[in-house]
């Protein structure tokens, strides 16, 4: 099966991407981007949480999320779309700087704390996940 990025996502978007198992993952600067191809191609924002992604090994920082609500009774798709978007958008941007994420992140995982000890630039890895909706994308399209 295809996954929802893969199948509506735009390629500038998707080479982007920083793939985590099967989670796609962008840089702060993407971001926005990001949620506005995604709605521009019909997509619902689920939301996401805060990642860094090293070659040898993963760390979540769940708590630091970016979700939206599900959508309500009656409301067309487009405007589900635009909801999420705006509501996506408004969490990320509460977000602490990347150095604050960086920071917390080190001192939230020993992985992190021994791999900035290292030449490792810890803020190279820190992506930002996203789930998509697309339940009625390919109705809509038409």
């Amino acid at each position: 099966m295809i996954e929802t990025e893969e199948k509506y996502l735009p390629s500038e978007i998707l080479q982007k991407a920083i793939v985590s198992e099967k989670e796609y993952g962008w840089k702060r600067t993407d971001f926005r981007e990001v949620i506005d191809k995604a709605v521009e191609v019909r997509l619902g924002i689920i939301g996401g949480q805060v990642q860094f992604k090293l070659p040898d090994g993963t760390c979540e920082l769940y708590w630091h999320k970016y979700d939206t609500t599900e959508r309500k009774s009656g409301e067309s798709w487009n405007d589900y779309c635009q909801r999420t978007k705006k509501e996506c958008l408004s969490q990320f941007e509460k977000l602490p700087t990347d150095s604050e994420l960086i920071k917390e992140g080190i001192e939230s995982f020993d992985f992190l704390k021994q791999k900035s000890k290292t030449n490792t630039n810890i803020g190279d890895f820190l992506i930002f996940i996203l789930y998509f909706n697309d339940l009625e994308t390919e109705l809509e399209n038409g």
